[in-house]
């Protein structure tokens, strides 16, 4: 058999043993939520604009012969202060803790909401890593609560860290935590898995069990639970949460809002440097009403600095022929406005 054709019906036989996780797109609610703090930041920069001057018409109406010779591109710079403030929203870390208070307890909820139609056949990874740093499971959580829609009624499938069938130990999670694990495909506790209110009692069951009955329901969220704290303390640290390719991303910062205001304009004689740049804009109109000088043509990229201003001789021949043409000055990678505008006739 030839090797190609021997490496296609490997790769075929690969594939067709590899199952890939439905795409779960959806939006990620915290509960509570994250906490944050906002802050607000002021800098204060120098805005700058070119004032055309010299040969070229400020108005864009020069016309220049395109024969040889030289467009004489001079430029004012007008600079201003303008003052930028930026306001930053920065969140802390999501609070996994389920803590018992003068009779009432709180609970950590995190929930995805698909964005799609996906059944609970779809849902092939469920994972998240944890670590308790007081307290541990029992009572229920940490878990993993699948909602779905059973007989036009909404039901909750529980799919349990550690080992909710340890009844003395009121669901163990120190051997068998099940962090970092998927907690669809992990084998070491089976019956992790408990349909509430499903008719007759089913405490804890396998995948395989849970998945016949309600394997073609309907996903209304997929939650990651802490609740336990009627029974003690819980308060953990929660990361990498995951369903199927969805990976929950705790918010850091974000700018709420940014202004800047700019002062008046006034001519400077403070110049940075300036590169020259051009471009053109298509076809010339108009007859020639101005001038080409033949006076030395100016090399290089930058413009010359003289008597408070930019100048630059532009050669004609290093331009691409007839139209209209924008000459810009630019400061620190950025076209300042506002250009120089000729035609080329």
């Amino acid at each position: 058999m030839p090797i190609l054709a021997i490496l296609s019906l490997l790769i075929g036989l690969i594939a067709s043993q590899v199952t890939a996780a439905v795409p779960t797109e959806g939006t990620w609610t915290m509960d509570p939520p994250q906490t944050f703090t906002d802050s607000s930041v002021t800098t204060t920069t120098t805005s700058y604009k070119a004032a055309v001057r010299g040969a070229v018409n400020a108005d864009g109406t020069s016309n220049f012969s395109a024969k040889k010779g030289v467009v004489a591109v001079q430029f004012d710079l007008l600079a201003a202060p303008a003052t930028t403030t930026t306001t930053t929203r920065t969140y802390a870390p999501p609070v996994w803790e389920s803590v018992q208070s003068t009779g009432t307890y709180s609970v950590a909820d995190l929930s995805l909401d698909p964005a799609t139609v996906v059944t609970f056949n779809d849902i092939t990874n469920l994972s998240a890593t944890y670590l308790f740093t007081e307290g541990t499971c029992h009572g229920g959580s940490l878990r993993w609560t699948v909602d779905v829609v059973h007989d036009n009624v909404i039901r909750s499938v529980h799919v349990y860290y550690g080992d909710p069938n340890q009844a003395s130990a009121g669901q163990e999670c120190t051997t068998n935590t099940g962090s970092g694990q998927n907690l669809i495909t992990t084998s070491t506790v089976e019956n992790r898995f408990q349909m509430q209110r499903f008719g007759p009692a089913q405490v804890y069951n396998s995948y395989a069990t849970t998945k016949g009955i309600v394997g073609a329901d309907r996903v209304l969220a997929v939650r990651l639970v802490l609740d336990s704290g009627w029974g003690g303390t819980q308060r953990a640290d929660v990361s990498n949460i995951t369903v199927n390719d969805n990976t929950f991303v705790p918010k850091t910062t974000e700018v709420l809002a940014s202004t800047t205001v700019t002062g008046d304009y006034a001519k400077t004689c403070d110049l940075p440097d300036a590169r020259l740049t051009w471009s053109k804009n298509g076809g010339a109109s108009g007859s020639v009403n101005e001038e080409t000088s033949i006076q030395p043509k100016d090399s290089g990229e930058f413009f010359r600095q003289v008597d408070c201003k930019y100048i630059y001789n532009l050669s004609v021949s290093s331009l691409s022929g007839a139209g209209r043409y924008n000459v810009n000055v630019n400061i620190g990678g950025m076209n300042v406005p506002a250009p120089a505008i000729f035609d080329l006739r």
